[in-house]
């Protein structure tokens, strides 16, 4: 397992190690991490995991939509989520819960499926029974009524890492095969050295994007990153059918 402490850890010893950028070693006294920072390097993992996530299909997804006979765009935001209980949109289509809510991680939308299991056209203008995606997370559907329930499958992103005061990073997983480590440690270099000179004259954070499309290109050829399994449980499981 890699944690935010391990990533932190390895950036603090390894590509930020001349910086003093700053304390993240909870082992060392006097180690306590510098809040502005510890929520700047935040902002940069996720960005890095969503760059590492869009460029791998590291997981999937699936959330489901109540179709509405006045709707014909339906948006993946959780602006929309049932869940979302202090939301202002009128009408609230995924079909979430307060427990389990929509994570609103969506990269990509791969499948469609209707309420009874069954793989839905997509893209195909030639099919009657066709849905579109207009943009990378919202789903047209032609023929919507009041009664039909669709499931959309997306290649979903790394959980956002959210900085809290008092947060312990070595609670905080960080979902990504153990091949990528490196990677992700690049791409966050790349964005916080990218003002900085090497002594060479070149730019820092280009050559630490260098070593990550290196590294990535690296794990491609060798089959080292984990692809994520589609799991066609549909309606089945939510009582549906």
């Amino acid at each position: 397992m890699i944690t935010l402490h391990d990533v932190l850890t390895d950036l603090t010893y390894g590509e930020f190690a001349q910086l003093k950028l700053a304390n993240f070693l909870s082992t060392e006294h006097e180690s306590e991490p510098d809040p502005k920072s510890y929520a700047q390097l935040c902002s940069h993992i996720n960005i890095a995991l969503k760059a590492i996530y869009t460029r791998f299909p590291l997981a999937v997804d699936e959330v489901y939509i109540q179709l509405s006979e006045e709707i014909a765009l339906y948006h993946l935001s959780y602006e929309y989520a049932e869940s979302n209980i202090a939301g202002l949109q009128p009408t609230k289509y995924i079909m979430d819960t307060i427990a389990n809510p929509f994570p609103d991680n969506v990269l990509h939308i791969e499948e469609v499926y209707n309420e009874v299991g069954e793989l839905l056209p997509l893209n195909n203008p030639e099919e009657d029974l066709s849905v579109f995606t207009p943009t990378y997370r919202t789903i047209q559907v032609p023929w919507p009524n009041d009664f039909n329930t669709i499931a959309v499958q997306y290649q979903a992103g790394h959980p956002k890492i959210v900085y809290a005061k008092g947060m312990d990073a070595t609670e905080i997983e960080v979902l990504i095969p153990h091949p990528l480590h490196e990677a992700l440690l690049f791409y966050i270099a790349s964005r916080v050295l990218t003002g900085v000179t090497n002594n060479d004259g070149s730019n820092a954070g280009n050559s630490y994007y260098a070593k990550y499309k290196s590294r990535v290109d690296f794990v491609v050829d060798m089959g080292m990153y984990i692809q994520s399994e589609q799991t066609n449980t549909k309606f089945e499981n939510r009582g549906f059918v």
